[in-house]
């Protein structure tokens, strides 16, 4: 068993070599990787591992394969510093990076909280609230998506302000004069769900960050309650206090 496991673990190795060979410049952009057959000799394996390696390259964005040639280095960007503050706001936070950004609202419905929502929000039965779900992108890259919860009676006919969405809280300055602030956040990393990973244009296995949070209104009153899915390869959060 423990055999079975060293080889199963093998590709892995390999993977991270070749990673640390491209990030320490051995291999620049553009530039082909050794081949299968080199990487068979060097590190003494079969094909089929070599093969688990070089795709899991390929999932994670280090390389293009392109057929009867080999495969290529990619140009590898710099990970957006997604900043968490108690006034965080994803425009002011792309634009002070000096970023092109976007918001769309993909999806929208008012209902009956969830028990959950309701925990959350300090809402009843009876009460209602707005969901969506927001697709945010960088460079006209998607980046996250956002379920968002608002209550109705803080928002009322919100759904006037929806038709040419492009910023939940530009909206919730502009017509209700709410200026939310961040009570808590927590992190999970997460596999995305098919659909996140379809709307994300996410590779295969790469994680995305969840960051569930709760804001406020500045007298401390629940305001909002969301869930986003963050790509893994492409953020870093900067905690600011």
């Amino acid at each position: 068993m423990k055999r079975s496991q060293e080889m199963s673990l093998r590709h892995l190795e390999i993977a991270e070599y070749l990673i640390g060979k491209i990030c320490s410049g051995q291999y620049a952009v553009n530039e082909k990787i050794p081949s299968e057959n080199e990487l068979c000799r060097q590190f003494n394996v079969n094909r089929n591992t070599v093969r688990l390696a070089v795709g899991r390259l390929t999932n994670l964005g280090w390389v293009t394969p392109i057929h009867g040639k080999g495969c290529y280095v990619n140009q590898i960007p710099e990970p957006i510093v997604y900043v968490l503050s108690s006034k965080t706001r994803f425009s002011e936070n792309m634009k002070k990076q000096g970023l092109a950004h976007s918001s769309q609202l993909i999806d929208w419905h008012k209902a009956n909280a969830t028990e959950g929502e309701q925990k959350s929000l300090g809402l009843v039965d009876t009460d209602l609230v707005y969901r969506l779900e927001i697709l945010r992108c960088i460079d006209q890259k998607p980046v996250s998506i956002t379920t968002t919860i608002i209550p109705e009676q803080e928002v009322p006919l919100f759904e006037e302000h929806l038709t040419n969405f492009q910023s939940l809280y530009q909206i919730l300055i502009e017509h209700y004069q709410i200026h939310p602030v961040r009570a808590k956040s927590s992190f999970q990393a997460s596999l995305a769900s098919l659909k996140d990973a379809e709307l994300l244009d996410l590779p295969e296995n790469v994680p995305i960050l969840q960051i569930e949070s709760m804001m406020n209104h500045p007298a401390g009153t629940p305001l909002e309650y969301s869930v986003a899915r963050i790509r893994g390869d492409m953020h870093k959060c900067l905690v600011e206090f």
